[in-house]
């Protein structure tokens, strides 16, 4: 057994490489930056060869830093950003297309189109009656089926509707559709392995959760043949191996969708159901585990698969979350600094926010950057937003407004999740990159009422499929020994009353409204 778990975590900003040791520490890390296709207006695309190479580059980079051979390593993790995808021939490894990222909206029109369809109105129709005799998460999910940008599936839809060439290049039998796991772990094995595990598959919108198989009803509205589809493996298992580092065989034996990985390691490996966690990265993603039993809300949000495992027949055994979520977070924050100039580092936010006292007439920032409002708003023509602007206002107001906006959308989330699954929450675990900044923890726990904790681990994502593989191979015995690793650093309790918190968020429910329904302003 060697010594290290070799992680390489590729983010929708940043492509990482760590390797851990057994006491879950950082013994080196690496990273990459690529770049972003933005030709047209909704397009968001990046370069499926220079993401394969820079996650080569991280990987041998560690390797060569630390004079590691391929015995030193126990085995080779993978934790992604989901929902994109792209196609490539299986035979010469030429991409078709360029990676389709989450934030791409293009087909939001399409998608809208696919969903009003008859078939889609009269599923919905039924199921929505069957729902009234009974609760089933199936009939719930089924009665909300509609499709949006953020949907692979509708993507690809998309995709072979609008682009002939690559409508002929799908009948072959050498074409291969993957997301970016997939992808890598083509190119890692050498050709050797198409598959993805049911996380990353459950994100796209073409799983059916309950069964873990390709839905049939989805990839045949698109016209997805079904040959091009990577097979579904669990989190956690034989995934192939890689002879491309270090001079020997590293098995590949996790690979987890980036906010599922977050989850499992935020609690260890053991989350009880109805813990939450929240990752402030470039989106906001709050997770709810709801264990071995699917959950669905009756506004629009679908069971995920949270990771599965193998059980003693070899089928896959899976375990959920709800999950809701708002596109713009960190990508704000560093739209402000660049581009308007507020700050040169997104760290100075912290010490701007605290400088500036509560007002009475607060200026509010409604963070609709890129992609509308999610849930529970539902509206893709909202855009940002900032109100309550005067001439006593300064740029470290409207700074602490940005970050307060996070912290409301967050709210949103949660209040929306709580009533639809009526689970009380006593705290959230937070992690991410803008989760190190003490005014939005702070300013999260008095408008949620809660208590948020923070842990000191700072690469959550990657430490999540490290864990994965750690276990399936005995270098963590057991998810007690995870419990060493994992710990609450610091716990922010609310230092507001029920009533104020109640005025502030009725505040804010009044300023979104007002930015609602843009196109039609």
């Amino acid at each position: 057994m060697g010594s290290y778990i070799l992680v390489l975590d590729i983010g929708t900003t940043n492509i990482k490489g760590f390797l851990f040791d057994k006491k879950g520490e950082i013994v080196e890390q690496t990273k990459r930056r690529p770049k972003y296709i933005l030709d047209e207006p909704g397009q968001v695309e990046q370069d499926p060869k220079e993401i394969w190479e820079m996650s080569r580059q991280v990987l041998e980079e560690i390797i060569s830093t630390k004079s590691l051979k391929a015995d030193d390593i126990d085995s080779l993790a993978i934790s992604t950003q989901r929902a994109s995808f792209l196609l490539w021939n299986k035979s010469t490894g030429e991409p078709y297309t360029n990676i389709i990222t989450w934030q791409d909206t293009r087909c939001a029109e399409f998608a809208e189109k696919a969903s009003n369809k008859f078939n889609f109105k009269a599923i919905r129709g039924l199921m929505k009656v069957l729902t009234k005799v009974s609760k089933n998460p199936f009939f719930i999910t089924a009665s909300q089926l509609r499709f949006n940008s953020d949907y692979a599936s509708a993507r690809t839809g998309y995709l072979l509707a609008t682009n002939p060439e690559i409508k002929k290049v799908i009948e072959q039998k050498d074409t291969a559709w993957g997301t970016i796991d997939t992808w890598i772990l083509w190119n890692l094995t050498e050709g050797k392995v198409h598959a993805t595990d049911c996380t990353n598959a459950s994100s796209t919108g073409l799983l059916d959760p309950f069964k873990l198989v390709w839905n049939s009803i989805i990839y045949k509205t698109f016209k997805i043949p079904t040959h091009i589809l990577p097979k579904i493996l669990a989190s956690r298992g034989n995934f192939g191996s890689t002879t491309l580092f270090g001079g020997g065989k590293i098995l590949i034996n996790s690979i987890m969708a980036d906010q599922q990985a977050s989850l499992f390691a935020l609690f260890a490996g053991a989350p009880k159901v109805g813990d939450v966690k929240c990752t402030n990265g470039t989106g906001t993603f709050v997770d709810i585990f709801t264990g071995e039993k699917p959950t669905a809300s009756k506004r629009k949000l679908y069971p995920l698969v949270a990771w599965g495992v193998n059980d003693e027949e070899g089928n896959i055994k899976p375990f959920y979350l709800l999950e809701g979520l708002s596109h713009n977070t960190g990508n704000i924050i560093d739209y402000i600094g660049s581009e308007l100039g507020f700050y040169s580092e997104p760290t100075e936010t912290e010490t701007m926010a605290l400088s500036v006292a509560d007002s009475k007439d607060p200026v509010f920032f409604v963070p609709s950057l890129t992609s509308g409002l999610s849930f529970p708003w539902w509206d893709e023509t909202s855009k940002a937003a900032i109100f309550g602007i005067s001439l006593s206002t300064k740029k470290e107001h409207i700074v602490k407004a940005v970050l307060e906006g996070i912290c409301y959308r967050i709210k949103d989330i949660v209040e929306g999740i709580v009533k639809d699954t009526k689970i009380n929450l006593k705290q959230i675990r937070l992690d991410g990159g803008v989760s190190q900044n003490k005014f939005v923890l702070q300013f999260l726990s008095n408008i949620l009422g809660i208590e948020v904790e923070h842990t000191g681990n700072p690469e959550t994502t990657a430490l999540g499929t490290a864990f994965m593989a750690g276990l399936e191979t005995g270098f963590w015995k057991s998810q007690e020994d995870l419990s060493e690793i994992i710990k609450v650093d610091k716990v922010y309790t609310p230092q507001l009353t029920a009533k104020e918190i109640k005025e502030k968020y009725e505040f804010w429910k009044d300023v979104i409204s007002r930015s609602l329904h843009y196109s039609n302003n």
